[in-house]
């Protein structure tokens, strides 16, 4: 008689089901649940809620220029941070630039505070990209990146005159990287421009 015919065999593969079925399991839950973070574009969103002329010019607030991003997994992508990682400008890279976090729109209302949050499944996001600062404190109405830190230092924060490619990476609990690239374009008088871009397109500008 076949081996996997007896009944030694079914008792010996009953005790092994046993033992390492539970072990198995706990394998099975404890792995990184992947989502799926999709770029969808970006949007650009004037902010100036003064009621009258003479408060706009005490108090002149800021374009705002965000990137819009989508949860199109089946798990929350927790914990999700975003760093600007370079800014290439006139075919060089900025020197003395080191990785940069970017604050989420309303991140001030997130418990982990202004540059992490989760992204729960089918929940679209936004991540501030740059404000555009009209206040007669900075000279010239300046571009700032929206970066949780380093405002005052200028090679950090702000955008240069011309066409950047940025390049970003979003890192969250799981381990997963996405990288994408923001193309800005700003001639120092109006709103900039922004858009997402692929690395193959960088490469022909």
């Amino acid at each position: 008689m076949e081996f996997y015919k007896t009944s030694e065999f079914w008792t010996a593969a009953a005790v092994f089901v046993a033992l390492f079925m539970p072990l198995f399991i706990l394998w099975w839950n404890s792995r990184p649940k992947k989502s799926k973070l999709v770029i969808k574009g970006s949007s650009i969103v004037n902010q100036d809620i003064a009621e009258d002329e003479n408060e706009k010019q005490q108090r002149r607030l800021l374009n705002v220029g965000r990137i819009i991003i989508s949860n199109e997994g089946k798990y929350i992508a927790k914990s999700v941070e975003a760093f600007i990682e370079t800014i290439e400008w006139d075919d060089k890279e900025r020197e003395d630039f080191f990785p940069m976090p970017l604050h989420w729109t309303h991140g001030q209302l997130n418990e982990k505070g202004p540059t992490k949050r989760d992204i729960y499944p089918n929940q679209t996001v936004f991540l501030d990209f740059f404000n555009h600062i009209f206040d007669s404190y900075y000279v010239g109405d300046p571009v700032l990146f929206a970066v949780a830190a380093g405002l005052e230092v200028d090679n950090l924060s702000k955008m240069n005159i011309g066409t950047s490619f940025v390049k970003i990476k979003m890192y969250q609990e799981s381990g997963q990287v996405l990288t994408f690239f923001v193309k800005a374009e700003w001639d120092g008088k109006t709103v900039p421009k922004i858009s997402v871009i692929s690395k193959e397109i960088i490469k022909k500008q």
